[in-house]
């Protein structure tokens, strides 16, 4: 998938939050900035820890797409009930009442006034599926980001990307390191899906540009025909017989 410009893609993860004092997420995003950069595809990745904080969260999502100009954004968080890895198809507007790290309880709100009920993710959650099953990564379609951080780190991307900016995922991994639960993963391939998931979130780029390309060069023919159809002034255009 060799270009000329880069593919830009945004990787997230969480810091720890009460019951989680070792998120995978954070864990796997650090891992992945230490590895061998993805330049020979054509890509460029930049990593973000954020704050599991209803006040920070968010706001550190947004400095950091702002600071680096994504084609795509990958949000990974940790889920207790997950054992492969989920994509999330869907983020609602609705916090539930969990205490954040820093104690603090979202108030049982919509997390945007007015914005709608669900949204549906920019990067299809099937296109990764496929992209971790070929590689044998345990994957699964989630329907259900749950009310914390998660939910409203994706939800308020969605908002702010889902308008003509960069495409963007939520994917829940399992909490690594409890013996009580049973994840199908390790840390290290987890670090190997995330790379395949890149490549994959780059490849959804790509098509997105192309098909812009095309229906562009469908409007600027249509266009061009209906201003030599109808004549500079708006009338048909008339032709002299020879």
């Amino acid at each position: 998938m060799k270009r000329a410009y880069p593919i830009r893609v945004l990787v997230t993860g969480f810091g720890p939050f009460p019951g989680v004092p070792h998120n995978a997420s954070e864990t796997l995003v650090r891992l992945l900035a230490t590895q061998a950069p993805f330049r020979a595809n054509g890509i460029e990745v930049s990593t973000a820890v954020l704050p599991v904080t209803w006040e920070s969260a968010h706001k550190a999502a947004s400095s950091a797409v702002a600071a680096f100009a994504p084609d795509a954004v990958l949000h990974f968080g940790v889920s207790r009930r997950a054992t492969a890895f989920e994509i999330e198809s869907r983020a609602v507007n609705m916090c539930g009442q969990r205490p954040d790290a820093h104690g603090r309880i979202a108030p049982p709100m919509p997390l945007v006034r007015a914005g709608k009920p669900l949204l549906a993710p920019t990067l299809a959650p099937l296109h990764l599926i496929r992209a971790l099953r070929r590689a044998n990564v345990p994957a699964e379609l989630s329907r259900n980001a749950g009310r914390y951080l998660c939910n409203a780190l994706y939800y308020r991307s969605l908002t702010r990307e889902g308008d003509g900016g960069p495409l963007a995922a939520f994917i829940h991994m399992p909490v690594l390191g409890d013996p009580s639960l049973r994840s199908r993963i390790t840390i290290t391939q987890a670090v190997d899906a995330a790379r395949i998931l890149v490549q994959a979130a780059a490849e959804a780029v790509l098509r997105a540009k192309r098909q812009t390309a095309r229906q562009g060069r469908r409007r600027y023919r249509d266009g061009s025909q209906t201003f030599h159809r109808l004549g500079r002034s708006g009338g048909p255009v008339r032709r002299e017989r020879g």
